[in-house]
This record gives C-alpha cells, sequence and structure tokens, in this order.
C-alpha cells in the first residue's frame, strides 16, 4: 500500500467481512425468533443490508488476502498456515455470496428457518476462517513488522576483557564493548572469554533463500506457484549453497564448514560490529564452535539474497539477516535483524569466502 497501511488492507477489510456477516445470521435467527411486531419488522432489513454490505466486504477481502498470500515473507511453517488460511476463506467467501444471492433472488419473501441455518452455517465459516487468519498473525507474526521477517541471522556481543581491535591495528572500536543483544555479555564454555578481544560480534551468517536457490525447505508446499524460483547458474548456486553452510555452521557449531568455505590467508577478513575476527582460527576456535553452548536454539536466515559477478572468479552476496535464540546462561530471548556482505574469490575452480561484513540492531 506504499506506506499507507502497512504490509496490506487485508486486515482491516476483514474485519468488515466478518462483523457483518455474524451480525447477519444473528438478526436472522431473531427475526424467527422474536414475536412479530416492530422488533421483528426491523431486523430483517437490517439483516438483509448486513448481508449485502458483507457480500461486497469478501469480495474486496479476499482480493486483499490475495495480495497478502503473494508479498508477506515467511517461513515453511507459516507457509502452511497461510495456505490453509486461504483454503478456507475461497470457499467460505463462495457460501456468503451465495447466501447474499439466495436473499436477493427470495427478497419479496421472509427469510424462513432454513435460510437463516444456512446464515448461522455461514457465520461458522467465518469464524473458522478468522481463526486461522489469527494463527498467522500472533503464532507465526506474519505481517507484523517489528519481527523479522520470514525471514536472516545478526547478533553482537562481547566476549569480555581483552584489548579492543584499535589496539590490533586492525579495526578501531569503542572502549565500550556494549552487548548489542540489549543483554549481559555472554561467556562461552568454561565461564572465561571467548577470544579475549572484547570485541563486538556480529554473526549475520545464515541460510541461502532457498526458493531463490531453487531448493525449497521441506515440507514447504510449491505447487501453488506461490514460490516460483527462478533459475540460477552452477556459479551462483555455488555461492548460495555456501551462505546455507555458513548457517548451519552457525546453528550447530560445526566449524568444519567454514574451514571448507573461508579462505585463510592474509587478504581474508572477517569483520563483524566494529571488530575484527583475527583470522579463520580465530572465527572458528573461538566463535562458531563454542558459541553453539552459549545460544544453542541459534536460528539463523538469510533473505532477499543478491548475487553479483565480476568478471569470472570475483563475486558477492548482500542479504538482509535475522537471528533468534535464547542465553543459555540467564534465559534472555535474542532477536537481532540486520544487514550482511559475502565476498567470495575463485580458486582453483572453488568458490571460497574471503570477506565478511555484518552490522544487526534490536527490531524496532
Amino acid at each position: 500500500m506504499g506506506g499507507f497501511i502497512e504490509p496490506n488492507i487485508h486486515p482491516v477489510l476483514v474485519h468488515f467481512t466478518y462483523a457483518l456477516g455474524t451480525s447477519a445470521a444473528l438478526a436472522y435467527v431473531a427475526g424467527l425468533l422474536v414475536p412479530a411486531g416492530r422488533w421483528r419488522d426491523s431486523l430483517r432489513p437490517a439483516a438483509d443490508w448486513m448481508l449485502a454490505l458483507a457480500a461486497l466486504a469478501v469480495l474486496a477481502t479476499i482480493a486483499a488476502g490475495f495480495q497478502a498470500y503473494y508479498s508477506v515473507a515467511h517461513d515453511a511453517p507459516s507457509h502452511e498456515a497461510m495456505t490453509t488460511h486461504r483454503n478456507w476463506a475461497v470457499p467460505t467467501g463462495l457460501a456468503l455470496l451465495a447466501l447474499a444471492g439466495w436473499r436477493w433472488l427470495r427478497r419479496a419473501s421472509s427469510p424462513g428457518p432454513v435460510f437463516a441455518i444456512s446464515a448461522l452455517a455461514v457465520a461458522g465459516l467465518l469464524t473458522v476462517t478468522a481463526w486461522w487468519g489469527g494463527t498467522i498473525v500472533y503464532k507465526y507474526g506474519l505481517g507484523v513488522q517489528t519481527l523479522p521477517e520470514a525471514s536472516g541471522p545478526g547478533h553482537d556481543h562481547d566476549h569480555g576483557g581483552g584489548a579492543g581491535h584499535g589496539d590490533q591495528g586492525t579495526v578501531n572500536s569503542t572502549d565500550d564493548h556494549q552487548d548489542a543483544h540489549g543483554a549481559p555479555p555472554s561467556d562461552t564454555m568454561d565461564g572465561s572469554s571467548a577470544s579475549g578481544d572484547g570485541h563486538d560480534h556480529d554473526h549475520t551468517d545464515g541460510a541461502a533463500d532457498r526458493e531463490m536457490s531453487g531448493t525449497v525447505p521441506a515440507g514447504h508446499d510449491n505447487s501453488d506457484g506461490h514460490h516460483d524460483t527462478k533459475p540460477v547458474s552452477t556459479d551462483e548456486q555455488a555461492i548460495l549453497d555456501i551462505m546455507a553452510a555458513i548457517e548451519t555452521g552457525w546453528e550447530t557449531g560445526d566449524g568444519e564448514l567454514f574451514r571448507q568455505n573461508f579462505l585463510d590467508w592474509s587478504g581474508a577478513r572477517y569483520f563483524e560490529s566494529g571488530g575484527e575476527n583475527t583470522g579463520l582460527l580465530d572465527l572458528v576456535e573461538n566463535h562458531v564452535e563454542p558459541e553453539k553452548d552459549t545460544i544453542p536454539d541459534l536460528e539463523l536466515d538469510f533473505s532477499n539474497i543478491d548475487v553479483q559477478f565480476e568478471g569470472s572468479d570475483f563475486a558477492w552476496a548482500v542479504a538482509d539477516t535475522a537471528i533468534s535464540g535464547t542465553f543459555s546462561s540467564s534465559g534472555e530471548r535474542l532477536e537481532r535483524i540486520g544487514k550482511q556482505t559475502v565476498l567470495f574469490r575463485k580458486v582453483a575452480g572453488t568458490w571460497q569466502v574471503i570477506h565478511t561484513h555484518s552490522s544487526s540492531r534490536a527490531p524496532r
């Protein structure tokens, strides 16, 4: 909606459809139960008007719903809930339109018990559909701007005392290495500093967007054309596979995935939130491997991955990132979103990471 209503107008329209449809059904039933007279004479035309307006509202609601279905970022579990919501919404909308058409054709006569029961059945369908709509918002957080989108990782935290990176002659960092999680600095393994350098550390390494790479997560229904994938070249697929390996490495604490895909040479630089890992060994042995114990349920993801090539042996990828998890020491939740840049060089026919730079912040 171009900033007017974010992320779309569907949540606004659906309230009109549900309120008018269910109110009409209740008014039709009440019109059969109250004695003949002023109340019954008022209820029936009111119910007719509410049903007519609900029929108009449901057309706009379903149209906006499909726009949301194909535009709101999500993951595999929320996609399943979205699809269930859609599969209830379409027949429910058709049933509501059929009910309104029936009433229009029989408008000269008073609605009878069969019609009132049919209206109640449609109201029940509207209720189930609305429940699924609430589920995808309140359970999965779809369309809620303060949560990461469906989807990339990124967290900053202080590993304790020691000289800052400015003292190492690599990157000038501030004296105050604040935990960018908004939580106290976390210790790793035996409670000592992970690297002794006191730098802010941002793990904005995460999974390549499977939809962009042509690989859809298990259980993710791709048969509806919702996630039509674009073809990628062999080189681009290799880079996206490395991004996915990085995510797995952070989540499982598997440093071998980094040793396989990162170069360890004097020109390779791994920057994180104003700090720098002093080579691949520091990155793997002081961060990737021990930090799995710090945040055991770490979840990482990339979205909006953009891969660009310069010549035949140099490329870079830029992505939105998100991270979530729980600190084992304090039980505090971690939620971060940010950006990640990864540079690649093709060495002996194999793409390797030569530089990463990440930044992140708490969702606003």
